[in-house]
């Protein structure tokens, strides 16, 4: 989530690797990656600046191909990953067909979840988050069984939980196979009354399919299944990796209409598969009014999905995409998967997901044609999200700072070596303006509003990293994200893990730097 997001914007413009998953003794190549959603969430939004624009009509735009050239400012090698030998992790796998009725905003979908018990200990019931469950409505869940047939009667649905009883057991490592078969009657997309974002639904240019499947939330022996409660701002899921398997077929919908994905797809007679393996979750943008850009850095395609007046914008965007991609690559780390997209979101916020991310309309309709604005450096933060939330995830409501304090700090890492003429610009309306201040690690519960929680856990949360690498100096405090990244790698990352990390690579006094802007018990 870009923090400030169209609120700042608004106060300073006034105006996979590629893995095929074989179950023999090794997966070659098992470079494991890893929220929301964790949804960038910008403040408030004037209806003028969020007004829709029109449908265009007449020749379409040309959509040229654009090259993988960077911008960046030193040579910069992106990391190639390099196949390894590793044993068999054992994690959940989804089956997901789904029909989407596009003009009726309906989608039908078949589900089967196959779960291995990680967790060490005998499960006598297992948990399922359903998040579109929180909007009345939606969500109708017409069967749940086991998939031997045996149909589950007794269960319970209470906001974004399904909690299942099991007759017998789980042990450890045993597999439990779940059908479910439900019905989404997607709701319009409208302005938020609060921060939350907004993605999940349609409007008359896109449909958006976000955390929009049950899935099993992670599990801790002393808490059990974790399931936080949805708040005004800031994300509340917390993803465990797994393997994805996604068919969608779609229904009266126009000819022109494209589909944006977390993976690639192959089209088989109008049915698009996908597979994604070691991901965070598995998101869908449609629209038949997408204009689409496409460049390939380093074996990696990234694509853009604009709509047609935003296209010079969407260019920028795009551009900033790719050179921040470039810069990541390099200074925190391989990419492991194929395929990254940004999509122009018709919709308040930003967001980001698994290879997918949205960048809110307001950024482009604000675009000045430099790299001084929020199009820019909201889209080099939620770029940032593909290392700091998908590959290392986190606990985005009790610890949102392990992923949104690397993603501002990201920001910085992007104009200092892309854009260093607008690095100051960056500094004075994105950081030093709000005079960030308040506790790093606060919670989404316990910031005591939006604009305090930006201020704490982005904005000075990025002043911490700072200070942190002046501290260290670079070559140190490169290697340390780096080693970071590759230990934390397909898991769900705490404090503890960042900072056992860190001090293997420092003898700079860290306790003396935390008392400054973390508060501890």
């Amino acid at each position: 989530m870009d923090g400030n997001g169209v609120d700042a914007m608004m106060t300073h413009n006034r105006k996979r690797i590629w893995v095929v998953t074989i179950w023999l003794l090794f997966i070659v190549g098992a470079c494991q990656v890893s929220q929301t959603g964790t949804a960038e969430q910008p403040g408030d939004v004037s209806d003028t600046t969020l007004e829709a624009q029109p449908e265009l009509t007449g020749t379409a735009i040309p959509t040229p191909t654009l090259t993988s050239t960077s911008l960046v400012t030193e040579e910069l090698s992106v990391v190639t990953p390099t196949a390894t030998l590793q044993p068999v992790v054992l994690k959940p796998h989804y089956a997901i067909s789904a029909t989407l009725d596009y003009s009726a905003h309906r989608v039908n979908v078949t589900e089967t979840i196959d779960y291995p018990n990680t967790t060490g200990v005998n499960l006598s019931d297992i948990t399922l988050v359903m998040d579109a469950n929180q909007i009345p409505g939606v969500f109708h869940l017409l069967r749940v069984s086991y998939c031997d047939g045996d149909d589950i009667d007794v269960y319970g649905l209470d906001g974004i939980r399904i909690d299942i009883p099991l007759v017998v057991p789980l042990k450890p490592e045993e597999h439990l196979k779940l059908c479910l078969q439900y019905n989404l009657e997607l709701p319009p997309i409208t302005k938020s009354e609060n921060f939350s974002p907004n993605p999940f639904g349609y409007t008359y240019r896109q449909v958006n399919l976000v955390n929009w499947y049950p899935f099993v939330p992670p599990y801790e022996e002393s808490k059990g299944w974790v399931v936080h409660h949805p708040w005004y701002y800031g994300e509340h899921l917390v993803y465990p990796v797994a393997d994805f398997d996604v068919s969608l077929v779609l229904k009266r919908a126009p000819e022109s209409t494209l589909v944006a994905a977390s993976a690639d797809a192959v089209d088989e007679s109008g049915e698009y598969r996908y597979h994604l393996t070691n991901g965070r979750n598995f998101v869908f943008s449609v629209s038949h009014l997408y204009k689409m850009l496409e460049a390939e850095v380093a074996g990696t395609k990234i694509l853009g999905y604009v709509f047609p007046g935003d296209y010079q914008a969407g260019e920028a965007a795009f551009q900033a995409t790719v050179d921040a991609f470039q810069l990541y690559s390099t200074k925190y780390g391989a990419y492991s998967h194929p395929v990254l997209t940004m999509v122009e979101a018709d919709f308040d916020h930003g967001m980001e997901y698994q290879g997918l991310y949205y960048l809110s309309r307001a950024f482009f309709n604000l675009y000045d044609g430099t790299p001084k604005g929020y199009l820019v450096s909201i889209a080099a933060h939620e770029t940032a999200h593909q290392w700091w939330y998908a590959a290392v995830a986190n606990d985005q409501a009790l610890e949102p700072w392990l992923d949104e304090s690397l993603c501002t700090f990201s920001e910085h890492l992007f104009y200092e070596f892309v854009h260093p003429d607008a690095l100051a610009w960056w500094q004075q309306v994105r950081v030093d303006y709000y005079q960030p201040a308040g506790w790093v690690n606060t919670s989404i519960y316990d910031a005591g509003g939006y604009r305090p929680y930006v201020n704490a856990v982005y904005l000075n949360g990025a002043t911490f990293l700072q200070d942190l690498r002046q501290a260290m100096g670079d070559d140190a405090f490169f290697a340390f994200l780096q080693d970071y990244l590759e230990e934390n790698r397909g898991k769900i990352a705490t404090a503890d893990s960042f900072f056992s990390v860190l001090q293997q690579h420092t003898s700079v006094d860290i306790d003396k730097i935390k008392e400054k802007y973390f508060l501890t018990p």
